[in-house]
């Protein structure tokens, strides 16, 4: 067996109220590196309870979320051998419109250290111990995970913002939702995560089970296949690089939308199908709102006249057309929102890189539809305006997949460290929790999308059939084809009504009836499986 070090933290302080797991089940236990300190998971300070999460304090609310999610993840995967993981609060990089909410990943990599997997090949610490049925490297943490500490405390950090400590999914508007950032960067430590360097070089000379998955459809040759200069060179290309595992192709179609394209019907010379990168705000595009001429849009100046950046000078003819500008110079919705006050029926925006990008922000004033295009194609439509466009969907491909129905891998160029190849791309839509940026859409506490299809394909075993409180089973998938998890739902939640109401079983039953009834309101639940779960949930003894 071979053993590396990524980064390691020794196993001193696992937070006390970790349950115990049913069989079936992975145990992940936090290991707070907050211990002692005041602060983070730890932070005394009062706070109203909110969206079901039952704390008072900014400590409890938070730990309470963490382990939520550690509970989601372990209904979900089978492992006999405890996960633990390390979490903290500190202040990350972060400015008033930008920042990182968390970071993580496994502490160690292990390969060939038990019959049946693939030789001379890294596995992170979690899923080489489930593999192996053992701990391979005890007394140190499988995951060491970070959070933004910064976030609705330091006014300079995303100026506005806090963290949404509920475990509804239900955000709202201008906060972020802790439990999904859990969620994300825990699935970075359990495997979402490739160990090909920036260069195109092999963590220590050797392959790692998630870059056995990437392929390129330029080059034709998956990751091991290539030389470290073809690796390089894939890492960076947009849209092109893609996984090729089996479960996340097969599960693509029940989660991705059908490709929406910019269909160009004239000039000739340009006629066809255009992919494109939607918007996070204003109106969504459809052929009935995003039909008609594209102009190019000429602002008042600043750095470029085609960026939409400033007032729009030439609004009598952009008015009722669809309005041409370049990526670049300010925020998405400042370039909507001056097409807007110009009178333009739409935004088209021309990135200024490969791929069509998704188009973040968010301004509930902004009510035309937005979208966007590659440099390529954003140059080749620039060069032959104007031109008569429509909105159509493909019926036969995937928003976010290739012609082939293989998931795209975020590689953008230039290479963003921490963030490219170890997420899906942002062209995905819906948008995937496993995306390098937090998106409001995102229900992690039900639907965990792609995620599980990929975890099986590196070696993973999902949990199959129902959700159990105890050894009761309670007729509810734990989690179903395209990544719904209401049966992991049903388990984290008993397991935080045990937590809440210790000693006490008719706390616990009151807990559970107040879940069922938000559960069966939300759609988790259905039919007559409250009942059921009501039922396993009255067997429970204290």
């Amino acid at each position: 067996m071979n053993r590396s070090i990524l980064r390691s933290t020794a196993l001193t302080a696992a937070l006390a109220l970790a349950m115990v797991a049913p069989a079936y089940c992975a145990e992940l236990v936090i290991v707070s590196g907050d211990a002692g300190t005041g602060l983070g998971l730890e932070d005394p300070t009062p706070k109203a309870p909110e969206g079901l999460n039952p704390g008072t304090s900014l400590g409890e609310q938070r730990t309470i979320a963490y382990q939520f999610a550690a509970d989601l993840w372990g209904a979900v995967l089978q492992s006999d051998a405890t996960i633990f993981v390390g979490a903290s609060f500190q202040p990350l990089a972060c400015t008033p419109t930008s920042g990182t909410l968390g970071s993580a990943g496994t502490t160690f990599v292990f390969s060939d250290f038990t019959p049946g997997v693939v030789p001379n090949t890294w596995y992170p610490s979690a899923l080489s111990d489930a593999l192996a049925g053992s701990d391979l490297n005890p007394g140190f943490i499988d995951i060491n995970s970070r959070f933004n500490g910064d976030i609705g405390v330091n006014p300079n950090c995303l100026t506005g913002s806090d963290w949404y400590y509920g475990l509804d999914g239900n955000t709202p508007v201008g906060k972020i939702n802790f439990l999904n950032v859990v969620l994300h960067e825990i699935g970075h430590g359990l495997g979402f995560q490739g160990f090909t360097g920036s260069t195109g070089a092999f963590f220590s000379g050797r392959q790692d089970i998630y870059s056995t998955f990437a392929y390129d459809n330029v080059l034709a040759k998956t990751f091991p296949q290539m030389t470290q200069a073809e690796r390089n060179f894939s890492l960076r290309n947009t849209s092109q690089l893609v996984w090729n595992g089996a479960e996340v192709t097969q599960q693509a179609s029940l989660v991705l939308d059908n490709r929406s394209v910019l269909v160009v019907q004239s000039p000739g010379v340009i006629a066809g199908s255009y992919e494109v990168g939607f918007a996070g705000f204003g109106a969504v595009p459809s052929a009935a709102n995003f039909t008609g001429t594209v102009v190019a849009a000429i602002d008042a100046g600043g750095v470029s006249n085609a960026d939409g950046c400033e007032p729009i000078s030439n609004a009598a003819e952009v008015a009722g057309r669809f309005g041409l500008v370049n990526r670049g110079n300010c925020t998405f919705v400042i370039k909507a929102a001056n097409l807007q006050a110009a009178g333009a029926a739409g935004m088209l925006l021309a990135n200024n890189a490969a791929g069509a990008p998704a188009m973040g922000g968010a301004d509930p004033a902004i009510t035309i539809p937005s979208l966007s295009v590659s440099l390529a194609d954003g140059a080749l439509i620039r060069a032959n305006l104007p031109a008569q466009v429509t909105f159509a969907v493909d019926p036969t491909l995937y928003q976010g997949a290739d012609g082939n129905g293989r998931v795209r891998l975020y590689a953008p160029n230039p290479y963003e460290s921490g963030s490219s190849f170890s997420h899906y791309d942002t062209s995905l839509v819906p948008n995937a929790l496993m995306e390098p940026a937090n998106t409001a859409t995102l229900r992690g506490n039900i639907n965990i999308d792609l995620t599980p299809a990929l975890f099986t394909d590196i070696g993973w075993t999902l949990n199959p059939g129902d959700a159990r409180i105890g050894n009761c089973t309670t007729n509810v998938d734990v989690v179903g084809d395209g990544g719904l998890i209401p049966g992991a739902n049903v388990q984290a939640w008993s397991n935080l009504c045990l937590r809440e109401n210790p000693g006490s079983k008719g706390g616990y039953q009151s807990c559970m009836e107040g879940y069922k009834e938000y559960a069966l309101a939300d759609g988790i639940l259905i039919g007559n499986q409250g009942g059921k779960v009501m039922s396993c949930a009255a067997k429970i003894r204290k």
